[in-house]
């Protein structure tokens, strides 16, 4: 009896592992296939904003690392106010503080 209890089991996992390959099998298969569907529609690979890094400062703030065209800002988000912070500017006032 235990042997078909087992068996059950396995041959139910198996089916759920099925099922769920199908799935992302069509999913996979609208992105690829049908361009025009919202949903699915593939990024395009030169894309213009990047995000490199996220650091939660605290459980209202996070910082982020955006690069924009070569370009790289920090985004301090909390609450209701956001925060844009140029990387330029922060690594030549390091610069200058090293230099001293």
């Amino acid at each position: 009896m235990d042997f078909f209890v087992i068996l059950k089991a396995v041959l139910a996992f198996v089916f759920v592992l099925g099922l769920l390959f199908v799935t992302l099998w069509g999913l996979k298969f609208l992105q690829t296939k049908i361009p025009s569907c919202k949903s699915f529609k593939k990024l395009s690979q030169k894309q213009r904003i990047e995000v490199l890094e996220i650091k939660k400062i605290s459980a209202k703030n996070t910082l982020f690392l955006l690069r924009k065209d070569d370009k790289e800002y920090f985004v301090l988000s909390g609450g209701e106010q956001n925060l844009l912070l140029d990387v330029e500017k922060i690594k030549l006032e390091a610069v200058n503080r090293d230099e001293m």
